[in-house]
């Protein structure tokens, strides 16, 4: 005869071996996921669209659990590499010099921004026969996650960290695009906008294999502090750091500015450029004319070909070398 007592042993025997093979199938649906996570599939996705062969991609980052969103664009097969020379036909893609193009940063859209194209800057670089991709790290738009180059105030800018925590992202990015069938895995420049730039600047501190130079668009941090044009949150402090990555940054750099950057301007990017130079680094910079409104966009569509088009082809041929006797109009200084 079964007692109540017996009854409800049973039941609670009944509810742990349940209880038991619950866990045991979460366990291995866990597991299942988590070898998801680390064998997730990176690449291209989707067909490629008319545009410069536009196409969607994920790509690793510095946190393995946080994948980048980036685009990609390609010219045709055909299309001679840069420098004229014609790919040979082999069957293959014809490996390319690639370009790894960084966005900057606003804080009050950094969330709900669009995925970077750059699409005028991205068609320069294609027309002459170079990949390009545009990773979004980590902490904006559609890669999400937490913003590992932010966390500091302008009271304490932390200018030096973020940069190298940003600069982690552009590196595993680098890496992942040199294994890709397409790309000449040792001859990468990277290319960076604003926040973009001081990122792209940080990781030539880093030497990492396959860079060959950089390329520095209005590159910086805390500009227009406290809402203030002109204003930098400790200017001092963000040319400290770039002499600090100017200390072991060993590829040539080229700096672009505006004489009407209202984020940073000629006198404090000559500074940072000197710095740079002064710790060991290879900087060449260029203050350009003025450019529209605000000269911090100069890379934002075509008419700044016109600015900075001619040099940046010769920075790219030549590596930094002979840039002063033909500059264009405006400011330069080369070895600085």
């Amino acid at each position: 005869m079964t007692t109540t007592t017996g009854r409800t042993a049973g039941a609670r025997i009944r509810k742990l071996a349940a209880a038991a093979l619950t866990a045991a199938v979460f366990g291995c649906s866990a597991l299942a996921a988590h070898a998801q996570t680390d064998n997730r599939a990176y690449g291209g996705f989707g067909p490629e669209g008319q545009r410069l062969r536009e196409q969607f991609w994920v790509v690793p980052g510095a946190d393995p659990e946080v994948p980048l969103r980036a685009t990609t664009f390609r010219p045709a097969e055909a299309a001679p590499l840069p420098g004229g020379r014609v790919p040979v036909a082999t069957g293959a893609p014809a490996r390319r010099p690639l370009v790894i193009i960084n966005h900057g940063t606003d804080e009050s859209t950094r969330q709900a921004v669009s995925m970077p194209v750059f699409y005028w800057l991205s068609r320069w670089f294609v027309e002459r026969g170079y990949a390009v991709v545009l990773p979004q790290r980590r902490g904006h738009g559609a890669t999400g996650g937490p913003l590992a180059e932010g966390g500091d105030f302008c009271r304490d800018p932390q200018h030096a960290r973020a940069g190298k925590s940003a600069a982690a992202d552009i590196a595993a990015v680098l890496a992942f695009m040199r294994e890709q069938p397409f790309v000449d895995p040792d001859d990468i420049t990277v290319v960076g906008i604003s926040t973009g730039g001081w990122a792209s600047l940080a990781l030539a501190a880093r030497n990492p294999a396959g860079l060959r130079r950089v390329v520095n668009f209005a590159g910086g941090r805390g500009g227009h502090a406290f809402g203030q044009r002109g204003k930098v949150c400790d200017s001092g402090r963000l040319v400290a750091a770039a002499g600090h990555f100017g200390a072991t940054a060993r590829v040539p750099t080229l700096w672009l500015y505006s004489s009407n950057d209202s984020f940073f301007g000629p006198d404090l990017a000559t500074e940072m450029a000197g710095a740079f130079q002064a710790a060991g680094g290879r900087a060449t910079l260029q203050i350009l004319p003025a450019y529209g409104s605000d000269g911090h966009g100069l890379a934002d569509d075509k008419a700044g070909w016109q600015l900075w088009g001619s040099t940046l082809e010769r920075f790219l041929a030549d590596e930094g070398e002979a840039l002063v006797s033909s500059a264009p109009a405006g400011r330069s200084r080369a070895g600085l």
